[in-house]
């Protein structure tokens, strides 16, 4: 009887742990078989993985650090809401900073604002196009180190926004032509 007993409390048990496991085991497969595309990443390896496109990491970073971890969010272009925007920053925008963002949806996915055409550099075997929020009505004058910078270019349907703040324009363009892939 006892026996019986136990026997019966086992297969109930396991009855309910069985099916309930069948109900998650979709949930389960879906969140396997495919990668949730946004977050905010710890290295640079997970932060590809989840953007589904080749990544460039830095080697040069003028001596800062990362703040933060490598955010992985959807472009909010038009039209462009399936393709993903990665940003990484490093230092700190109060003193100096830099900072690499890229897409893969071959145009920017957002707006840095008004900004004048400083120059353009080579970077990555690509020309790239160096902005900087300065000068009249925008702010320091162009020649002052502490304005914000943006160095923008297009590889192979990316496309790369470098950004500085308080730094000289080479340490940009050096930072933008350290970037290697992942």
């Amino acid at each position: 009887m006892h026996r019986m007993r136990t026997l019966a409390v086992g297969l109930a048990v396991a009855t309910c742990l069985g099916s309930g496991a069948m109900a998650l085991a979709p949930t389960a497969l879906a969140s396997v078989a495919r990668p949730a595309g946004t977050g905010s990443f710890h290295s640079w390896r997970a932060a590809q993985r989840a953007a589904g496109f080749g990544l460039l990491r830095p080697s040069y970073t003028a001596g800062l650090r990362q703040t933060g971890a490598i955010s992985v969010d959807r472009c909010q272009a038009a039209g462009k809401l399936s393709k993903r925007s990665v940003f990484a920053g490093y230092g700190s925008f109060l003193a100096r900073w830099l900072s690499i963002q890229q897409d893969n949806a071959g145009g920017g996915c957002g707006n840095f604002g008004e900004a004048r055409v400083l120059g353009h550099y080579r970077v990555q075997g690509r020309r790239a196009t160096m902005f900087g929020v300065c000068g009249k009505h925008l702010g320091p004058p162009c020649s002052s180190r502490k304005i914000t910078l943006y160095l923008t270019w297009n590889k192979h349907g990316n496309y790369y926004v470098a950004g500085s703040h308080n730094e000289r324009r080479h340490a940009l363009v050096a930072f933008a032509r350290g970037l290697y892939p992942v």
